[in-house]
């Protein structure tokens, strides 16, 4: 029963696969085509041959980790050398299906503009058109949802009245679509209200890459280098939307080629690494320093201040950060209040370049010293007290001690933390965005762009809030570059880790 039930499903599978490839191949989606065909083989190979039986216990976790985390680096990787962005955000066919479905604006000249009355007859409408100057009288009926409406000759007399204006109104952007065929094959649609006119294309199709304006004479050829159908006289003259193409290395070169992305993008750099840094070196001392105090063996109430040093790491990241926003408010925080009542000038905690960058310091020094706080408890008691006892021995005092035994110690343990600290930083964009949305604003810029901004919020913005249109291939391009930043932290992760020695031991 199980055998035929296996079957089973890999003939369904199998089935839908090819129908699914089939339709995927016919769009033109060769990539994504390729790519379901690999799963699919893969499936069948797994489920169909004995020996790879092991291989079905892996199975969903190897899906897993090709669809959420192989396919989407692969197609950032092909996005960072392509111009995808407003106006290039489609295919090259399908940008030529649009051209050559514009419709021409000269219409009146042709003496096509025929006043028509639209009545309902249950689900169902007529129309009676009426040409003037031919004197002529068309009728049909049709249904919204109809592709085409074929208009037949009509000797009655014009309807004396038909739906209210406010009707028409309500059911107009639908019908505006469909249109209507003449006896003698000519096409019209609803291009007013109150008048059917002429479909005329405003281009005609020459070849394959080539259109001709039916009424300048203009012929427009696709560029393969900009993405556009270009005037062959005006080479700024383009027709619209532009389709996505490869561009190579451009998007690259612009960051270090182009002097105002250029600068912006260093500057974004150079913050992005001094806030990585700042906040592993911040949260660690504060971490170490607390955890020193709380092992000292004259303390007392050492339970109590564990618990209230790690509040922060139980409380959400996203509402503590949205907090912060709110108390180093300009003008509502309750920062700037007490600051008042000392007699003391407001500070613009997150409008200024300088002090907002220490205000998102000082924001995440209270979101990550917690965790230090508590690693750096456990390597301290994990130390043992004869260490010391012989330190005292040889007279060593309290600094010479910390600094010769428990940090070369503590550090030789969470040098691997702190490396994935950084990485993590690295990429800590709701840190960020929820704070200052990487504000202020760089008045020069000519990206999306603020002081505050780190690669991963400058990224986002590029994609998504570009305010002259979103940029997904510049935006792809400096993911790429993060992640051979965060590739080469793993690398000395792993270094600091021993896992390459361990390996190599075994």
């Amino acid at each position: 029963m199980k055998k035929w039930a296996g079957r089973f499903f890999l003939a369904v599978l199998g089935l839908v696969g090819v129908f699914a490839l089939s339709f995927l191949t016919f769009q033109g989606h060769w990539l994504v085509a390729s790519f379901l065909a690999v799963f699919l083989f893969g499936t069948v190979f797994i489920f169909a041959k004995k020996n790879a039986y092991p291989l079905r216990f892996m199975y969903p976790g190897l899906i897993t980790f090709f669809f959420f985390l192989v396919l989407p680096i692969i197609f950032t990787v092909l996005i960072g050398f392509t111009n995808l962005g407003t106006g290039h955000l489609l295919n090259k066919d399908e940008v030529k299906k649009i051209i050559a479905s514009e419709i021409s604006a000269q219409t009146e000249s042709e003496g096509k503009d025929l006043p028509f009355i639209l009545t309902q007859k249950g689900d169902a409408f007529e129309i009676v058109a009426q040409d003037e100057v031919a004197q002529k009288k068309y009728s049909s009926t049709f249904k919204i949802d109809d592709k085409e409406i074929l208009l037949n000759s009509y000797e009655g007399q014009m309807p004396s009245e038909g739906i209210s204006k406010g009707e028409l109104f309500k059911i107009f952007q639908k019908i505006k679509e469909i249109p209507l065929v003449l006896p003698t094959g000519e096409k019209l649609s609803f291009g007013r209200m109150d008048a059917l006119v002429n479909v005329k294309a405003r281009f005609q199709i020459l070849d394959n890459d080539r259109f001709q304006d039916v009424q300048t004479k203009a012929i427009y050829t696709a560029d393969s280098k900009t993405g556009f159908f270009v005037n062959d006289q005006d080479s700024t003259d383009k027709l619209s939307p532009g389709y996505y193409v490869g561009v190579g290395g451009n998007n690259f070169k612009r960051l270090f080629a182009d002097t105002s992305v250029r600068e912006t993008f260093s500057r974004i750099f150079v913050w992005t690494m001094l806030w990585s840094l700042g906040s592993v070196i911040l949260s660690f001392s504060l971490g170490m320093t607390l955890a020193l105090i709380v092992n000292h063996k004259g303390l007392k109430g050492k339970a109590l201040y564990r618990v209230l040093f790690i509040i922060p790491y139980s409380i959400p990241f996203f509402i503590s950060v949205l907090v912060f926003k709110g108390l180093l408010n300009q003008d509502f925080g309750i920062v700037n209040e007490i600051l008042a009542s000392f007699g003391m000038a407001k500070v613009n905690w997150l409008g200024d370049p300088i002090v907002a960058k220490i205000s998102c310091l000082i924001v995440n020094l209270w979101l990550g010293f917690p965790y230090m706080f508590l690693v750096t408890t456990g390597i301290l008691q994990s130390i043992p007290n004869s260490v010391y006892e012989a330190a005292a021995i040889d007279g060593a005092k309290r600094f010479a001690t910390f600094w010769h035994i428990t940090l070369p110690m503590t550090f030789s343990a969470i040098g691997p933390l702190l490396v994935g600290s950084f990485a993590f930083n690295l990429n800590n964009f709701v840190g960020i965005y929820l704070l200052t949305a990487g504000g202020p604003p760089f008045a020069d810029a000519t990206t999306p762009a603020g002081s505050t901004d780190i690669l991963i919020s400058y990224t986002y913005r590029l994609a998504f809030e570009g305010g002259s249109g979103q940029d997904f291939g510049l935006a792809s391009s400096i993911a790429i570059i993060i992640f051979f930043i965060i590739a080469l932290l793993t690398l000395l992760n792993f270094k600091l880790s021993g896992m390459f020695k361990n390996k190599e031991s075994r």
